[in-house]
């Protein structure tokens, strides 16, 4: 599905300072593959991708996975991790050209689709838990206009809000 889910992003992943985010980020992977892809076409600080969860051993173990295989990407800001809320995304890098869910929702978040940009794209599991859900993907077109396509059918875990 990682790869699946980067494809369905590649094209916003295209210009000198787009900024990426991954929500449900887990072990890092997916942060690791898209900061190597834009890397290789942009100057650093230039470009990034955040990624966040809400589970503080996994952002840990995400940024520990970084900085064991490629700590350049953290180093020259190509990517950054913080433990945060899916639900509320990450405002402080936003607007996003791209953002990608790793875990399904019952309905897409607002605060996802506000921080997405005009011509950006959103790639989300949506429906219920143990329920039919569908890889969603979402364009916002000038003027905020969205543009809704169930993808495909997938099966994922819940997109959890973070616990005070």
């Amino acid at each position: 599905m990682h790869a699946q889910c980067l494809e369905l992003m590649l094209e916003h992943m295209k210009h000198p300072e787009c900024r990426i985010l991954d929500v449900g980020s887990g072990s890092g992977y997916l942060v690791a593959c898209i900061a190597s892809l834009i890397s290789q076409r942009n100057s650093p600080g230039a470009a990034k991708v955040v990624g966040i969860d809400h589970i503080p051993e996994l952002v840990e173990m995400s940024i520990k996975n970084l900085k064991s295989d490629r700590s350049d990407l953290l180093d020259d800001g190509y990517a950054e991790i913080h433990e945060g809320d899916g639900y509320k995304g990450w405002a402080e890098s936003a607007p996003y050209d791209a953002i990608h869910v790793g875990a399904a929702a019952p309905s897409i978040p607002q605060a996802l689709i506000d921080q997405l940009k005009v011509g950006g794209r959103l790639v989300i599991p949506v429906g219920p838990q143990g329920g039919d859900q569908w890889l969603t993907i979402v364009d916002k077109k000038a003027g905020g206009e969205l543009s809704k396509t169930k993808y495909e059918a997938v099966r994922y875990v819940p997109l959890v809000p973070k616990q005070n």
